[in-house]
């Protein structure tokens, strides 16, 4: 319970810092958008204004950190039950269900890691393509008899 109420205001403590780090005009910088996106969850999409794509990885990283937590808490009761048991039967139930939560919870860093990295690679690629609209009109493919070429005007 101590660890939810600490991720809650931890959660609007960022929710209420964020505006004020995304209201500005991006200033398309991959690096800051990368590094936004390892500290907070979503914040290099909030950085490029990509706002579904920041509501899908806040949701998925925060039900993982949500998971994590309570899989871990369950951990910590079963082995202390187990510990304070003095049936053996009860306590090798016990440490199975403890190995179980265990192995959830390892399982919730693993996710919780790779979904990071990925939310972190998807800022910084975003941040590099964010001009790429206003460049698109100075690309062209010509097609001729003799093959295709690609024209850049600067």
């Amino acid at each position: 319970m101590k660890h939810t109420r600490s991720l809650i205001i931890l959660l609007l403590c960022l929710a209420w810092l964020l505006p004020s780090i995304c209201s500005a005009k991006p200033l398309s910088q991959p690096t800051k958008a990368l590094l936004l996106s390892a500290v907070i969850p979503g914040g290099g999409q909030l950085y490029n204004h990509a706002w579904v794509k920041a509501g899908v990885v806040i949701g998925v990283q925060g039900y993982l950190i949500t998971s994590a937590i309570r899989h871990d808490s369950k951990l910590k009761d079963y082995r202390s039950q187990a510990a304070n048991s003095s049936d053996p039967l009860e306590t090798s139930r016990l440490k199975n269900l403890e190995q179980r939560y265990t192995d959830r919870f390892n399982n919730d860093v693993w996710w919780i890691g790779i979904t990071a990295a990925l939310s972190m690679i998807d800022a910084f690629v975003d941040a590099h393509l964010k001009d790429f609209d206003s460049n698109k009109q100075d690309l062209k493919l010509r097609f001729s008899t003799s093959g295709v070429g690609l024209e850049y005007s600067f």
